[in-house]
């Protein structure tokens, strides 16, 4: 995850419109002050995992005082909930702008599967700040929400895709939820096992397979 630069906004000398702007700039520092900070978890937590940091870990990282993480964040909590649904928001966006304006159903398939299975070779360390706070859920009720949350919008987003093959009749009548369930599943079996031992298996050509078993079930045979 990366730490987005945003445009500086430039204020007006006077009048209403430059108390606006102010507020409007003093709301823009906070979002990349915050951003900048969980950044910097992300990076943190990677390296030595959920147990092993602390906030001045943070802090150094971050280029910012330990009270300014407090002024943005009132504990340690709070900033960790904000980093796992900024993961998870920068994932999905990621994958509906890459689907956004593909026409073909069968292609927005293939392109979902492609990057849920890359995301383990391109974004491991999300993978593994993932499975890291995965070891919190319980014990922290909204780290299990905001995680199932991920998950279910994974489903969600197939479940549309093969809604909309069928609607366009390139797909069989297949029951989409049970379809994509079994696909997530498959998906966080085969990460898991990469993670363990990478050397087990060629993640690629078994991949490929999956992607083959997906579209048999599917596509509609011309």
């Amino acid at each position: 995850m990366t730490v987005r630069k945003k445009k500086t906004v430039v204020l007006k000398p006077s009048g209403r419109g430059a108390r606006l702007n102010r507020t409007q700039k003093g709301k823009q520092i906070a979002a990349i002050r915050k951003k900048q900070i969980t950044g910097a978890a992300y990076e943190v937590i990677a390296e030595k995992g959920y147990y092993n940091f602390t906030m001045m870990d943070i802090a150094r990282r971050a280029g910012v005082s330990s009270g300014l993480i407090h002024h943005y964040f009132k504990d340690k909590e709070n900033m960790l909930v904000t980093l796992l649904r900024e993961m998870q928001q920068d994932i999905r966006t990621s994958l509906e702008k890459t689907i956004e304006h593909v026409p073909d159903p069968a292609k927005k398939l293939d392109i979902f599967m492609d990057q849920a299975f890359d995301l383990v070779i391109k974004e491991r360390e999300y993978v593994y700040v993932t499975y890291d706070f995965m070891t919190q859920i319980k014990f922290n009720e909204r780290m299990q929400r905001i995680l199932s949350k991920l998950y279910r919008g994974y489903r969600e987003t197939l479940e549309s895709i093969l809604k909309e093959g069928k609607q366009k009749k390139k797909f069989k009548d297949v029951d989409e939820h049970y379809l994509a369930t079994v696909f997530i599943s498959i998906l966080l079996g085969f990460e898991q096992q990469y993670i363990l031992d990478n050397t087990s298996f060629d993640y690629r050509s078994y991949t490929r397979r999956i992607k083959d078993y997906m579209f048999s079930q599917v596509l509609i045979k011309k």
